[in-house]
């Protein structure tokens, strides 16, 4: 299927009026963007006040696997380049490992409540137990609201800046991050901040920027520049909320770089260019990840959005794409075993992407133009909030918790309000 829709759902989620998109410009705006399930940007090129190479960093513990997909097309272990030793270590959560379960066979909704009795929201990230949540409202009166939730209560984040704001990402103990952006001159610039121990914290070292994920030991991954108004960010990692970034090493003539996810053992997913899947290790090792075959040919390009207990997923094209928005491209799901190098095509019937997946393997996504949860043999068509014609992306899941119990994201209501909402599975 074209990925089109991947790129529309990597967008800001909706505006804030309805849920009414002019595809054409979303889709050649989003080309520019983040390609993920939890909102973000890709940057471009070298950033010279950014000094760190690289960085040797603590290796944590993998939890077990389980039994994965047949596999439809693999590649041996890519040789690895070894990063320049610097100052700074990436944390890892000690003995972390997959969290055993049964594959639930039922869900039901829940709308979440949001502050100020506003109605528009959505859930863009959640934590791995399932019991925190992250996102943003549109407030009546126009404009974003970064809001956190958490047992049942929902609390606003003031971010700096009024212009557009989100978080995207949130660890077991409600530290979260994302981004805001904050008016300079006449434009407005993208700021990457963290929201730990309760207080807002602008992260160090960059200009402009974002932070896309965070894993339970506090390392922040996203993407950071020197100059704003450029676009020209790159890959970097925070190892904690204080420090300075490490730049993340990419090879020669790369133009953009991004980290979109990072693991809890340190390990960095990303992209390079937005069509080589990257991935930069806890040992101070980095490297592509394979292209994967589709019907018989290698994709041409490819990106990773997420990683979890060493299993990276994304989406490869078949197709070249223009990321000027001309030439779509073919889209196909894909899982990389980053600790082997291992590609395969995610043959769960996909209607292009994964949106989330959690420790044991299960994911969500689009399947025949529904939100659905596959969990182990089990295929669970997600509750709507009101009832919508498939493939409007009406409905979208954005997180999944390692449990499998507990799912976030948005479903709109039928007046086409989004609404931000949990899935309780059993």
């Amino acid at each position: 299927m074209s990925s089109e829709i991947d790129l529309l759902r990597s967008l800001d989620p909706e505006p804030p009026t309805p849920s009414t998109v002019d595809i054409t410009r979303a889709i050649a705006a989003g080309r520019k963007r983040r390609l993920r399930r939890g909102v973000g940007y890709a940057g471009v090129a070298a950033v010279t006040t950014l000094a760190i190479a690289g960085a040797a960093v603590a290796v944590g513990q993998h939890g077990k696997t389980t039994k994965q997909p047949t596999t439809v097309a693999a590649s041996p272990k890519p040789s690895a380049s070894k990063v320049p030793k610097g100052n700074y270590t990436i944390p890892s959560t000690p003995n972390w490992g997959t969290v055993e379960a049964i594959p639930p066979t039922s869900c039901t909704i829940e709308k979440l409540p949001v502050p100020d009795g506003v109605r528009m929201a959505l859930v863009s990230g959640g934590d791995p137990g399932g019991s925190w949540f992250v996102g943003r409202s549109y407030p009546k009166g126009g404009g974003y609201q970064a809001v956190i939730w958490h047992a049942g209560t929902a609390t606003k984040v003031m971010l700096p800046g009024d212009l557009e704001e989100n978080l995207v990402d949130v660890t077991a103990n409600g530290d979260a991050v994302g981004w805001s952006y904050v008016q300079s001159g006449a434009d407005g610039v993208k700021r990457p901040y963290a929201y730990v121990g309760r207080k807002i914290v602008q992260l160090k070292g960059v200009a402009t920027g974002a932070a896309n994920a965070i894993n339970e030991a506090g390392a922040i991954a996203g993407e950071g520049g020197a100059n704003p108004g450029t676009g020209r960010d790159q890959a970097v990692v925070w190892p904690s909320a204080t420090a300075a970034p490490i730049v993340l090493p990419v090879p020669k003539g790369t133009a953009e770089s991004t980290a979109s996810d990072i693991d809890e053992d340190g390990t960095v997913v990303g992209s390079l260019d937005l069509k080589v899947p990257y991935v930069w290790f806890a040992d101070g090792t980095y490297r592509a990840l394979p292209l994967p075959t589709i019907n018989g040919k290698k994709a041409v390009s490819a990106r990773v959005f997420s990683i979890r207990n060493g299993w990276a997923t994304g989406v490869a094209d078949a197709t070249s794409q223009d990321l000027a928005g001309a030439n779509p491209g073919d889209g196909v799901a894909v899982r990389w075993n980053v600790r082997t190098g291992e590609v395969r095509l995610d043959d769960r019937g996909w209607d292009d992407m994964v949106d989330a997946t959690n420790a044991q393997g299960w994911a969500v996504g689009m399947i025949k133009g529904r939100a659905t949860y596959v969990a182990g043999d089990h295929k669970i068509v997600l509750p709507e909030v009101a009832k919508h014609d498939a493939g409007t992306l009406s409905t979208i899941a954005n997180t999944l918790s390692d449990n499998g119990k507990v799912i976030g994201g948005q479903s709109d209501d039928a007046s086409d309000t989004i609404r931000a909402v949990v899935w309780h599975c059993q």
